[in-house]
């Protein structure tokens, strides 16, 4: 005789079927949810670089939004320094239902990075139509319609501390991120990006001003090392 009660027990067998099919739904709903969280709304990023140090040093990790890419001065944002063309509406909407099917994991039709480089967390120090000017790593800013330069710190409402370190005196201050670069005023769309340890950072001072299309979000919160948890 059959000792499967399943085998001999068609109600059973329908119920059985139901609890895994109500399982495999909820496991795959969970899975949904978290992947269109981590599309849409926010995902974390290892930084992995000294260029934010000390406010973001590395082997740290940031919780970031793709939902404000619109930045304040101040503001870190996530971005990738592309170059050459970009790619077209579809295929960044393609981009993107990989980006959520596959948990971020995968990205078809990739802009051409800047000498290879990955995405990386960089600050925002002026905004369009912010004229500015770099004098030995000290930044100078003077916001649309003002008649004087502020330095950086007059113009925002973050605080953080740039790494700002007297180079030897033979250190060539024209070698990589420049010490001091002339006066340039922002475009409609330009912003000027730095890394807080400015000696030697890559950013606007190497790439010249970004442009908006270029964030990918902004950085909320540093979440790990849990003992430098803080609110970027």
């Amino acid at each position: 005789m059959e000792n499967n009660i399943y085998a001999i027990s068609y109600k059973l067998r329908r119920e059985l079927q139901r609890k895994i099919l109500s399982i495999t739904g909820i496991v795959l709903l969970f899975f949904l949810i978290i992947s269109l969280i981590m599309t849409f709304i926010i995902f974390p990023v290892a930084n992995k670089s000294d260029s934010m140090s000390p406010d973001i040093p590395a082997g740290s990790y940031e919780f970031v939004t793709p939902l404000l890419k619109t930045p304040a001065r101040g503001d870190v944002i996530f971005m990738q320094n592309y170059d050459g063309a970009r790619v077209s509406p579809i295929k960044r909407l393609l981009r993107t239902m990989a980006l959520f099917v596959t948990f971020r994991k995968w990205q078809p039709f990739e802009e051409t990075p800047v000498l290879g480089t990955r995405p990386v967390l960089r600050r925002v120090v002026a905004v369009p139509g912010d004229t500015i000017y770099i004098d030995r790593y000290v930044v100078f800013i003077k916001p649309r319609g003002e008649k004087h330069f502020y330095t950086e710190y007059e113009v925002t409402n973050s605080r953080y501390i740039p790494k700002i370190i007297v180079p030897p005196a033979n250190w060539d201050s024209d070698f990589g991120a420049k010490a001091s670069i002339q006066q340039i005023t922002l475009g409609e769309d330009e912003y000027f990006v730095l890394g807080d340890d400015r000696l030697s950072a890559a950013d606007s001072r190497v790439w010249g001003a970004v442009k908006q299309g270029q964030f990918i979000g902004k950085a909320l919160v540093l979440y790990f090392p849990f003992n430098k948890f803080k609110f970027l």
